[in-house]
């Protein structure tokens, strides 16, 4: 089996295209999985929940067992495409808590969006920060847009490139944001390359140094009571997009998620905004 798997992460790797983030999930999987998997011919089921049940038991949530079982599912799908398999078993799916994510509030968005940088480091990831807060990107994606490929400031548009196969996607930008990246652009250049984001030597910012600064960032403007990262900014973007009158059909697109499901399980509106919109549409309310 270990031999088959290998030759399936090959396959995934040079023929499909898919990311190094996604190949180490696929090994992590295998890692996890390894005691239902290793040293079999074919996947068995049993085995599986048997190790689904010892990984809930050790503390891992449903959401991580979920993600390995997911690099299993590809795996088994492409032994049945080989011939290697006669069917694929249904593999149980765990279920997972959805919980509502703290959003910034309105006072922080604003307090983040006037905060002054100190520094180069601060004033690359302020306009990260406030890029994320208008456009819902990843950190990832963010952090790979080319300064003369990407960004189409007379049409107002970026050109994400996710990292995923080599999928991509168009996403608007307002005027307020383009404000923002216009002075960035204008004020620094890489010493070489055309990352718009970039290191002193003009390489790509980590993820972990960039989100050291934006939590610096975020107590020097007293974001107090949310998670200091750039997730949150993206669902405080998502909550503000529909809160603001947008519907989920383009917000799917504007985040690029491949099902409406993950749109919806990712804006969690807030208490008041479910009372302020029953209060708009309600039949016995609509009389006075």
């Amino acid at each position: 089996m270990e031999n088959l798997f290998d030759r399936f992460v090959t396959e995934r790797q040079y023929v499909q295209n898919v990311s190094t983030a996604t190949i180490a999930g696929y090994r992590w999987a295998w890692k996890a999985m390894a005691p239902a998997l290793s040293g079999r011919t074919a996947i068995d089921k049993a085995a599986l929940i048997q190790r689904i049940a010892q990984l809930r038991e050790a503390g891992l949530s449903p959401v991580t067992v979920n993600t390995y079982l997911r690099s299993v599912r590809a795996f088994q799908r492409w032994l049945v495409a080989e011939g290697l398999a006669e069917c694929a078993a249904p593999i149980p799916k765990l279920k997972e808590p959805t919980p509502v994510v703290a959003t910034l509030s309105d006072a922080m968005t604003r307090r983040l969006a006037a905060y002054r940088p100190t520094s180069a480091a601060e004033r690359h990831v302020h306009t990260v920060a406030c890029l994320v807060l208008d456009t819902g990107l990843r950190i990832d994606e963010a952090l790979s847009l080319d300064r003369s490929e990407d960004i189409d400031l007379d049409e107002l548009l970026l050109t994400v490139r996710d990292g995923k196969g080599g999928k991509g996607r168009v996403v608007p930008l307002s005027l307020a944001g383009r404000r923002v990246l216009f002075r960035h652009m204008q004020r620094l250049e890489p010493a070489y390359g055309s990352l718009l984001f970039f290191a002193g030597d003009g390489t790509k910012i980590g993820q972990r140094n960039a989100l050291r600064v934006f939590k610096r960032i975020c107590e020097r403007c007293g974001v107090k009571g949310v998670r200091c990262s750039f997730h949150t900014l993206r669902h405080t973007f998502a909550t503000a997009y529909l809160r603001n009158g947008g519907d989920v059909f383009r917000l799917q697109r504007i985040l690029g998620h491949a099902k409406l499901d993950m749109t919806r399980r990712y804006v969690q509106l807030q208490t008041d905004d479910l009372r302020a919109v029953h209060e708009k549409h309600s039949a016995l309310a609509s009389l006075r």
